[in-house]
């Protein structure tokens, strides 16, 4: 049987990253169109060259023809943001929980960014109070769930309904950024091809020490990293690492 490409997505925010690679192609040019326009007319940002902006349109291209490769998963913490975006019905599973790096399941407090401009569906929301762009007075609850217990419960799942597949991880979980991986990491081994998007919320919110310790582990343990996040400039490199390994294992 074909290997799948399963594409576990921490800390989704509306799934803008998965949207890059399967949305409609409205969506997709609009976010170049922008992107143009904020370097050229209002001069923000970083250019996207016409060279690079044709990679990405191939690129995506490619990845769209082997979606029935991917099997999706979005662990998303606020349940205001599925219940407004359609993304989250394209997905094989949606979990509506924090990952977190305790001991037990628990109900915590995810902490709602910039809230007074965005309400309560605004990036950046964490389970850490001490976030700049967070306010203690302003949170949701939401089930706490220990990264380990979660990706152990998931691989056995994974095992039993899938033959062959590899894992991409794509994370942006506002702090715990370290434990997902470690966690991730520990039950899939070298499943885990490939993990995506930021870990500087790990400094933020845990420290130096915590994000230099995070650094220190990719490396030792040769995983490979690869920026990818809801902007036009981290798209080319993504998606041409999941298409290299899609090349690879598919």
């Amino acid at each position: 049987s074909l290997t799948k490409l399963v594409y576990i997505d921490v800390g989704t925010h509306f799934g803008q990253e998965f949207q890059s690679m399967f949305g409609s192609s409205w969506y997709f040019f609009w976010k170049l169109t922008r992107r143009i326009i904020g370097f050229y007319l209002l001069r923000k940002g970083e250019k996207l060259s016409i060279k690079n902006l044709v990679k990405i349109v191939r690129q995506r291209r490619k990845i769209k023809q082997n979606e029935d490769k991917f099997l999706t998963y979005f662990i998303e913490a606020n349940p205001k943001i599925i219940h407004r975006s359609n993304v989250y019905k394209e997905a094989q599973g949606v979990f509506n929980c924090a990952l977190t790096g305790e001991v037990n399941v628990n109900i915590t407090n995810l902490f709602l960014a910039n809230f007074f401009t965005e309400g309560s569906i605004s990036q950046g929301s964490s389970i850490f109070s001490d976030k700049d762009n967070v306010s203690e007075e302003y949170f949701l609850p939401t089930i706490g769930v220990p990264a380990r217990l979660f990706f152990e419960a998931f691989k056995r799942y994974l095992d039993n309904s899938v033959s062959e597949y590899v894992v991409i991880l794509r994370l942006n979980c506002e702090g715990v950024e370290d434990d997902v991986i470690y966690a991730a990491h520990q039950f899939f081994g070298n499943k885990l091809k490939l993990i995506m998007g930021s870990i500087e919320d790990v400094k933020e919110c845990k420290g130096d020490a915590a994000h230099l310790t995070l650094e220190r582990y990719i490396d030792d343990n040769s995983l490979l990293f690869v920026n990818f996040s809801s902007s036009v400039n981290s798209w080319m490199k993504a998606h041409s690492s999941i298409n290299h390994l899609h090349n690879n294992y598919l």
